[in-house]
């Protein structure tokens, strides 16, 4: 089933969604708003998993897309889900960016860099595509 939504009161639209709301792949604007709509976009899930799992999963996307609008090239942020049995998740951000991807060493933490330390306090697995800044991740 694929799913449109073109209006402008969000800033991203549905690509794709199985029937069962267990997949979700949505495009968003590269924006101050698209970790929020990131955000919203997951409520899908609530109630196919866990109410903490939905939580980190939330945080974890923001997280990456965060970091796709502050450091990518500018163009759409690709975010795509998938809730398998037993709420295992699988995930990947990208920005069609190009460059390297490393949790960065803070000196002051006021000065932010916090977002990868926190996605890999949470998340069982994850990593970049070679030569992208393309980001899956799982929660197991």
């Amino acid at each position: 089933m694929i799913l449109r939504l073109d209006t402008d009161a969000w800033p991203w639209r549905w690509l794709e969604a199985s029937g069962i709301d267990q997949t979700l792949d949505i495009e968003l604007e590269a924006s101050s708003s698209a970790p929020s709509a990131a955000r919203v976009a997951l409520e899908r899930f609530k109630g196919l998993i866990p109410d903490r799992r939905l939580f980190h999963l939330q945080l974890v996307v923001s997280e990456l897309v965060t970091n796709s609008v502050v450091h990518g090239p500018g163009g759409p942020i690709h975010v795509s889900v998938d809730v398998a049995p037993y709420g295992r998740v699988r995930g990947e951000v990208s920005d069609d960016g190009d460059g390297k991807i490393a949790i960065r060493e803070i000196n002051d933490p006021r000065e932010g860099g916090h977002g990868l330390r926190i996605v890999d306090s949470i998340v069982d697995r994850w990593g970049v595509y070679d030569g992208s800044t393309h980001v899956w991740f799982e929660l197991v």
